[in-house]
């Protein structure tokens, strides 16, 4: 399947920010990674900060695609599948691919307003998991979670595969228990 020129800027995007840094993120170099004109850029993304907006979004796609697919994948006789899938997602996806968490940090760092999609689906996330029978551990997995895959993004993370595996294990079977 062909990648969209709209995909192929937001895969740029990406690769521009991890390899280059914040610095060097400019409409000129996402484009010609792309490869695209600058007007053809500004077509999808007529401004830096709507192109962020863009990565956020993508990656906000992307992130509850992989959670619904491995949740259909699932057994349905458990209440706490979506749970346990975005546990498994949040893992996976420190190992495959950090380079969609970079629009993130671009966002934070330029401007804060440019999160608000995260909040959005992160509430719809949190309204999730605060129907277990104990929302508060619930919502501790979930930040246990992200703080592995911020670890692995900044490049802090310091536990061997075996050890993430573990951990992440442990997060399933606590997870079962909010159920």
């Amino acid at each position: 399947m062909d990648m969209t020129v709209k995909e192929r800027i937001l895969i740029e995007a990406n690769k521009v920010i991890a390899e280059k840094g914040l610095n060097r993120f400019t409409l000129e170099e996402v484009a010609k990674e792309a490869g695209v004109s600058k007007g053809g850029l500004l077509h999808y993304y007529p401004s830096k900060d709507k192109l962020i907006k863009g990565l956020i979004e993508n990656y906000i796609v992307t992130i509850e695609a992989k959670v619904s697919e491995t949740d259909n994948n699932r057994s349905k006789d458990t209440s706490h599948n979506w749970l346990i899938s975005f546990i498994h997602e949040q893992f996976n996806q420190c190992k495959i691919d950090s380079t969609t968490m970079y629009g993130l940090l671009a966002a934070v760092a330029s401007n804060q307003e440019l999160l608000e999609p995260v909040l959005e689906k992160r509430k719809e996330w949190f309204e999730k998991i605060g129907k277990s029978k104990d929302p508060i551990l619930s919502i501790v997995i979930s930040f246990a979670c992200d703080g592995i895959a911020f670890s692995n993004l900044l490049g802090l993370e310091v536990f061997p595969e075996d050890t993430k595996v573990k951990i992440m294990n442990r997060l399933i079977e606590l997870a079962k228990d909010c159920y």
